[in-house]
């Protein structure tokens, strides 16, 4: 414990992760609670930041994700694009609690007269890729309930767009006629693992109907109920096939947007990054992955330090 030099906090809307930092970025403890943001109200935070961290030393504190937001901790506003993790650093929110300094990682947002779009959160992760590769260039994929596309050139964040296919497909399969049609799950936003070589033709078929046959993509949703109706159709494989038809739009999308879809990076959970990589081989596409929560700590340190808020880390 006495080897620390910095604590991070990855804080969204339903838990919080903590990790006790070395001065060489190394995790040297790390806690997790379910006190999300949602579970609190404002003046709540220090009494559970306190708690999360007792018997830590008092060391400078940096936090990322919806504890940044209106509902958070402190609102920690958005910053404009172009930005580079240097920028992220030097736009921190920077306070204190009971003589511990605090900061808190800014979103990101597009405001244009074309194009609006924010986000919270994923900024970390991206931060986390370029603290690893400083003069990353290229098209960075996060799915999830919001699906982020993030154009990054020489290490600098240009431009993103929101695809909301992770809560289409929730909104779809449990809220719809679809839902008849469509095997129940647990899981969110298109997201769990195909289970063996069926499941994955399933999915992979759907995914290039949305490039391959004519017509439109959105008229085909209906369809999935059909086939149930008329061909009594497996209601798992018709999951395999909503959750292929609507990634394979958001691909088309990304497409029409601009995002080079044919070399990709993916920041996500292995299930989500796995299946956006079998979506990605239906364009031949060039794909590398990572796994969001292991940027995480890396981006925070490297935020921490490039924003002057820790001392005695190696440079």
């Amino acid at each position: 414990m006495e080897n620390g030099v910095l604590i991070a906090l990855d804080w969204g809307t339903t838990n919080v992760r903590a990790a006790l930092l070395a001065a060489d970025g190394l995790v040297i403890d790390k806690r997790q609670a379910d006190s999300g943001v949602g579970h609190f109200s404002t003046q709540q935070f220090a009494a559970h930041f306190r708690k999360l961290t007792q018997g830590w030393p008092a060391l400078p504190a940096i936090a990322s994700g919806m504890v940044g937001s209106r509902q958070g901790w402190r609102e920690a506003s958005y910053l404009p694009c172009p930005a580079s993790l240097a920028d992220l650093a030097g736009s921190l929110l920077r306070f204190h609690d009971n003589d511990q300094e605090l900061a808190i990682v800014p979103g990101l947002k597009i405001e244009t007269d074309q194009h609006r779009d924010v986000m919270r959160g994923e900024e970390t992760q991206i931060a986390g890729l370029l603290a690893d590769e400083s003069n990353f260039s290229g098209t960075v994929v996060l799915p999830g309930s919001h699906s982020k596309w993030v154009r990054v050139h020489d290490g600098v964040v240009r431009n993103f767009r929101t695809y909301m296919t992770g809560e289409l497909f929730d909104a779809c399969s449990n809220h719809t006629i679809l839902r008849h049609s469509v095997e129940p799950d647990d899981h969110d936003a298109a997201a769990s693992e195909p289970n063996g070589e069926e499941d994955h033709r399933d999915f992979v078929a759907a995914v290039g109907e949305v490039f391959q046959a004519p017509g439109s993509s959105f008229g085909r949703l209906f369809g999935l109920r059909a086939d149930t109706v008329l061909s009594k159709a497996d209601k798992h494989s018709a999951r395999e096939r909503l959750s292929g038809l609507l990634i394979g739009m958001e691909l088309e999308a990304a497409a029409r947007d601009g995002f080079d879809v044919q070399d990709i990076t993916i920041i996500g959970t292995s299930d989500l990054t796995g299946r956006y990589s079998r979506a990605a081989t239906v364009l031949a596409a060039q794909v590398k992955t990572h796994v969001s929560s292991q940027l995480v700590w890396p981006a925070l340190f490297a935020l921490a330090r490039t924003g002057a808020l820790l001392e005695g880390a190696d440079a």
